[in-house]
């Protein structure tokens, strides 16, 4: 049975064979109890990510481990069930000749690129200091940086791991941010230094994740991680705009340092200020809740109430 996504498999599926356009997304190679060797491995096109199983990994392994991440591939599958989510094991993987797009192979943000590119020029209009405009045009609105920082993802699994993913996250932490600011009546040089810090703060992401349809990091991330990486590139841009307010380069930099909030999650400075702690407050906002509803939607064919455990919030979650 060929289907035209894998949004499509459900359980009036279950045991028969589909056929279908992907991206082999990752593939860890595993020894099962019995010594066979066999392939864990996610396969995605733009609607959905699955797992899949491949016990006859041994028969391809050349070819499969040939297989680039960009390169589309038909595969054959029957679906199955594990632990109460849909599973499928592949019976055959083959290059394609069909002539693929690659964006119907890729999750993307459904705010879509107009929107996504308003909100980033609304919010830049709100900052009201020449040399806080000047970090950004370095930082955001430079061709070296922008293509990169209006496409990546913004995570490997938890929340806005998708195509525009980056893009999104930072705009939800914006309009978060600048709700509470204007609520509780923040100065005008703190709502702007506010935003800069929003539009900074998982900024060098675009180094810490590869590219998709590569999921996963870079040495460079692996190594360093963004907090680092962001806060060192910020320094060196700053200390290239004459005149940079001191006061405002501390701010700036404790809130990119602190926006995981705590040590244990990897901040090496607490918040130190009342900006700082509203980035964190709207950072944590905007990745929980998009955690909660995208793992609540990869559940949606379990017919239990509850999901299992999503481990990063340590609860499961009532789907109904």
């Amino acid at each position: 049975m060929k289907i035209k996504n894998l949004k499509e498999i459900n359980r009036d599926c279950m045991n028969k064979t589909i056929e279908a356009i992907v991206l082999i997304v990752e593939t860890k190679v595993k020894t099962a109890r019995n010594d066979k060797v066999y392939a864990d491995m996610i396969i995605q096109d733009a609607t959905k990510r699955l797992e899949a199983k491949y016990w006859d990994y041994e028969k391809k392994e050349k070819d499969i481990a040939s297989i680039k991440e960009d390169e589309p591939v038909k595969v054959k599958c029957v679906v199955g069930e594990y632990q109460g989510r849909i599973q499928l094991t592949i019976k055959d993987i083959e290059r394609t000749e069909e002539v693929i797009d690659l964006n119907e192979l890729i999750p993307s943000s459904d705010w879509g690129t107009e929107k996504l590119e308003k909100g980033l020029k609304y919010f830049y209009d709100k900052v009201e200091f020449s040399h806080l405009k000047k970090l950004l045009d370095l930082m955001i609105w430079d061709e070296k940086y922008y293509s990169k920082f209006s496409s990546h993802p913004a995570a490997k699994k938890v929340h806005h791991n998708f195509r525009q993913g980056l893009l999104q996250h930072v705009l939800e932490v914006l309009k978060f941010a600048h709700t509470i600011a204007t609520t509780k009546k923040l100065t005008k040089k703190q709502v702007s230094r506010l935003i800069v810090m929003c539009y900074l703060h998982d900024w060098a992401k675009i180094f810490e994740y590869k590219s998709l349809p590569t999921i996963g990091f870079t040495d460079e991330g692996t190594m360093l991680g963004h907090i680092f990486i962001g806060a060192h590139h910020t320094l060196n841009y700053i200390n290239q705009i004459d005149d940079f307010d001191e006061d405002d380069r501390l701010v700036i930099l404790n809130g990119i340092l602190g926006h995981h909030g705590k040590y244990e999650f990897g901040s090496p400075v607490l918040p130190k200020t009342v900006e700082a702690q509203i980035l964190h407050l709207a950072d944590l906002a905007s990745g929980d809740t998009e955690s909660i509803i995208s793992f609540t939607g990869e559940q949606e064919e379990s017919k239990d109430s509850f999901t299992p455990k999503l481990w990063n919030m340590g609860t499961d979650y009532f789907k109904r």
